[in-house]
């Protein structure tokens, strides 16, 4: 029998003490031979004690056993004055060590498919930074300072243990590629956003980015894909290469740039670099220079595509340029007052004043056969590869005065340079005066009875082409007859040394004349057809006769000649 705190009373006898006794020291016997030989105690004979209690052994192992299905073993304790579980093996769980305090120890040993889990937003730390990590529900691992490793150590996975090496330099280098899931960011405490990575693939950075001087940022193949000097000049090793109509901008406007999938680039604001700033390549670091006045100077040529465009957001084509090197402007080109056109050598090619006065240092040579026009008049000059020049349009000037051009001219030859024919020929030049003072006619006149003739000379210039005339007559009747009058003209050129009795050519005669039917009032006919002149040349004597045609006119009184206009045309600006 078991000696337990219920058996022993205050009030027992002596006698029964003694029994007491004795059955006590027959289980401290019991107990010692139990365990002696190995074997087992049962626990719910264990009570509560109050000394300390030490289980050791010589040799074997120390086993509890909870044998009961999925019975836990739990370790307790009083922390201060509250009853505490300090441990629980579940069982259910195949042992698992549920601690409620932290766990401190020199080293931590897993089996190679073991792991570490802490409850959802659970820390990792050390004594100083208990929170040095921490792990969000989510699976994200938020530091609260620098992660270092050592110098050209990596990171990776079993299948690549070098997926991402940081060089003692600080020269990261990913053996592939990095992929974020869609929207993801990549930050720090105080910005979390600071690289936003959209699913279309737009990187967004919140703020500058700034690398050290000098610094590249590239890739395994080409690790100075890009270089930024400490000028901040930005130097690639190669194109730079965009999706079809891709753009690169800001946070405030994403599309800053636009570029067409047939390359048309399109800013949708100005371009401003630093003042003498360049744009370039490897080669020509300032293939451009903008100087802080705004002249732009191109290192050499600038070229686009054959029929290319340079335009803005409004006008796509300002410039459209042709495979045969013709520049066409959608609309004025407007520089500045005093502005200049250049090159390296001759800055100020072309100076253009304020009031519009173009100056040029030097000749202004164009293409063979070129023209020079307007939008309207694109052919309005023309410049053959000779140097002959053809302006389109006869009212060309020159100082406001109308350049004088090839082409129909006239000779006006009055009565008093014209004889009568010594046969047929009219009344001799007889001068007329009407009142004193006033006009005087010098005139011929011809009877309205018989045909009657007068004739007269002509050198017409070199300049003429030797076609054919036409004339009209000026001419008056005393009297007040209303009757027409015709008058009819032939002509006939000798050359030098020439034959000059020879025949005129057919004559030609305009319109025959109605007279006005006031005494002297001056007539003059319609211009005539075209006259052929016999053996027609220039520089050349043109013998003329002009006759008056009564068979064709009803004219009852003498018609009194007072000149002739001649028209021809010449094929020459002058007789040179």
């Amino acid at each position: 029998m078991a000696v337990t705190s219920t058996t022993v009373n205050t009030t027992d006898t002596l006698e029964t003490l003694r029994v007491q006794y004795n059955l006590l020291n027959s289980d401290v016997v019991t107990l010692d031979n139990t365990v002696s030989s190995g074997s087992n105690v049962a626990a719910d004979n264990i009570t509560t004690g109050d000394a300390a209690v030490s289980i050791a052994t010589s040799s074997g192992n120390i086993t509890i056993d909870a044998q009961a299905g999925d019975a836990d073993i739990i370790f307790k304790g009083t922390d201060d004055a509250s009853d505490i579980t300090a441990l629980t093996l579940d069982m259910s769980d195949a042992g698992k060590a549920i601690f409620n305090g932290a766990i401190s120890a020199t080293t931590i040993t897993l089996s190679a498919d073991g792991g570490v889990i802490v409850p959802d937003n659970g820390n990792i730390g050390s004594a100083s930074s208990t929170a040095a990590m921490q792990i969000a529900s989510t699976g994200i691992v938020t530091f609260v300072d620098d992660i270092l490793i050592k110098d050209g150590g990596t990171i990776g996975v079993a299948s690549s243990a070098s997926a991402i090496t940081i060089a003692s330099t600080g020269i990261v280098t990913l053996v592939d590629d990095l992929i974020l899931k869609d929207a993801a960011t990549i930050g720090v405490t105080s910005s979390t956003s600071a690289i936003t990575i959209a699913s279309t693939g737009i990187v967004t950075f919140v703020d500058d980015i700034l690398i050290k001087d000098a610094g590249t940022i590239g890739n395994a193949s080409v690790a100075a894909v890009m270089t930024l000097a400490s000028t901040g000049i930005v130097t690639f090793a190669d194109d730079i290469l965009i999706k079809d109509a891709g753009t690169i901008g800001n946070a405030s406007v994403a599309a800053v740039m636009t570029l067409a999938s047939t390359g048309i680039v399109t800013f949708a604001d100005d371009i401003l670099i630093k003042d003498a700033g360049t744009i370039g390549n490897a080669s020509v670091a300032a293939v451009m220079t903008l100087a802080s006045t705004g002249i732009v100077t191109f290192a050499d040529d600038i070229l686009i595509k054959d029929g290319g465009t340079i335009g803005n957001a409004t006008v796509a084509a300002v410039m459209t340029l042709a495979d045969s090197g013709i520049v066409t402007f959608a609309d004025d080109i407007l520089i500045k007052d005093g502005g200049t056109i250049g090159v390296a050598s001759s800055t100020s090619a072309i100076t253009i004043a304020a009031t519009g006065i173009v100056t040029l240092v030097d000749d202004l040579l164009l293409k063979d056969a070129c023209t020079i026009g307007t939008a309207t008049t694109a052919g309005a000059i023309a410049i053959a590869a000779d140097g002959t020049v053809d302006l389109d349009t006869a009212g060309a000037t020159v100082a406001s005065a109308v350049i004088k051009t090839a082409g129909l001219e006239t000779i006006y030859v009055p009565a008093a340079a014209m004889y009568p024919t010594t046969t047929g020929g009219c009344a001799a030049l007889a001068q007329v005066e009407g009142t004193a003072g006033r006009p005087e006619l010098k005139c011929l006149d011809f009877d309205p009875s018989s045909d009657e003739n007068a004739q007269f000379t002509v050198a017409f210039p070199k300049s003429w082409n030797a076609g054919t005339v036409t004339f009209r007559a000026f001419f008056t009747v005393t009297g007040t007859n209303t009757g027409t009058v015709s008058w009819s003209l032939a002509g006939g050129s000798t050359v030098d040394n020439g034959v000059i009795d020879t025949a005129f050519g057919t004559a030609v005669a305009p319109t025959a004349k109605a007279h006005s039917g006031t005494s002297n009032d001056i007539n003059v006919t319609a211009t005539s057809g075209a006259l052929t002149i016999a053996n027609a040349a220039d520089d050349a004597m043109t013998f003329f006769n002009i006759e008056r045609d009564v068979s064709a006119d009803d004219q009852s009184a003498d018609a009194r000649l007072l000149g002739i206009q001649i028209f021809f045309t010449t094929s020459a600006a002058t007789d040179a």
